[in-house]
């Protein structure tokens, strides 16, 4: 059974970890990086998932989920950036339970090997 899995989700789980790395950002090229690793991870470990994470899955995740991210420019470099007013506890609450475990178990560890730029 295939699990779709929405670019908010991608976001969210990767600033939850940035942000324990006292970082509230990501660049949308190492975003695409980090869903290209998930996606090889999954496919290593025969998890079936479908990752939403073209430019548009992107864009429509930061509109429609405006409360927690936005986006913005440093130096023409295109960024997520995870609105202050947000506690990892409001991501992890609207995030994290809803992707089953073994494919957040992916999710997690390939996002612990982002870098803190």
């Amino acid at each position: 059974m295939d699990v779709f899995v929405g670019a908010e989700y991608i976001i969210a789980n990767a600033l939850i970890v940035l942000k324990r790395k006292g970082v509230d950002q990501i660049k949308v090229t190492d975003l695409q990086s980090f869903g290209i690793n998930i996606q090889k991870s999954c496919f290593e470990q025969s998890v079936d998932a479908v990752f939403l994470l073209s430019l548009d899955n992107v864009s429509a995740a930061i509109y429609n989920f405006s409360d927690y991210f936005s986006y913005d420019e440093i130096d023409r470099e295109p960024i997520i950036r995870l609105n202050s007013e947000v506690e990892i506890e409001d991501l992890e609450s609207r995030f994290v339970g809803y992707l089953p475990i073994k494919l957040l178990k992916i999710i997690l560890e390939n996002a612990q090997k982002l870098g803190v730029a």
